[in-house]
């Protein structure tokens, strides 16, 4: 008989499955951000050009413009794991095969290795259309890694609450400003700081404890949210 604990674990493992398979069959999420990173990139570089040269801008201005672009390519696509089960009718049956937490937890992997998919190839792009240097690529990383898993947290949290509401689009954009500010700066302080050269500083720390916290948030409040 398997124990309390390797069936919540199956079960978080099935829905991380599940959602990747209707992913790969639709394409939605993956086609929506990837075509809206891209567009974005490319508007991005032909309005700037190699702006990274221009050492002011490439502190200053272009970490915010990269953290926007991850931004509304997450809001673009990470929505779309509820709006599904709910368009779908099978929001019912996933309330009742499988724990909250659990629920949370396997759409949660699913958005940050979706997310993360997408900064490996935005990324790298961006730095080499806007000709950046990156004088701490090791920081960069742990910007990118720390910012993604907690931008992919907070959007999973406010697209269960947003996806069960009349006008789902609007409501997430208002959730998602006052949670996901904080992320923003930390990381977009932590990708200057690569970007110069510079110590991690406070907002290492800060971002972690940033992503502790809205992961114990979801764990607790995703019950009441999914089940109201």
């Amino acid at each position: 008989m398997p124990s309390p604990t390797s069936s919540w674990v199956a079960s978080a493992q099935a829905v991380f499955t599940k959602d990747w398979r209707c992913e790969l069959r639709s394409r939605y999420a993956l086609n929506a951000i990837a075509l809206f990173a891209v567009t974005t990139l490319v508007v991005t570089s032909a309005a700037l050009g190699p702006a990274g040269t221009n050492k002011s801008l490439a502190i200053n201005v272009l970490p915010a413009m990269l953290w926007l672009i991850l931004l509304f390519a997450a809001a673009a696509g990470l929505p779309r794991a509820f709006v599904h089960e709910e368009e779908s009718h099978t929001a019912i049956a996933l309330r009742l095969a499988a724990p909250p937490s659990a629920l949370f937890v396997g759409k949660l992997a699913f958005g940050v290795s979706l997310l993360l998919a997408i900064e490996a190839l935005v990324a790298p792009l961006y730095l080499a259309v806007m000709s950046l240097e990156v004088a701490s690529p090791g920081l960069l990383v742990i910007a990118l890694l720390g910012g993604g898993y907690g931008l992919a947290a907070g959007s999973v949290l406010i697209a269960a609450l947003a996806s069960q509401a009349r006008g789902r689009s609007t409501l997430f954009s208002v959730l998602a400003f006052p949670v996901l500010m904080p992320l923003l700066l930390l990381a977009i302080e932590l990708t200057r700081n690569a970007v110069a050269g510079d110590a991690a500083g406070p907002a290492l720390p800060q971002l972690l404890l940033y992503d502790g916290s809205v992961t114990i948030a979801g764990l607790m409040l995703f019950p009441a949210v999914w089940n109201p």
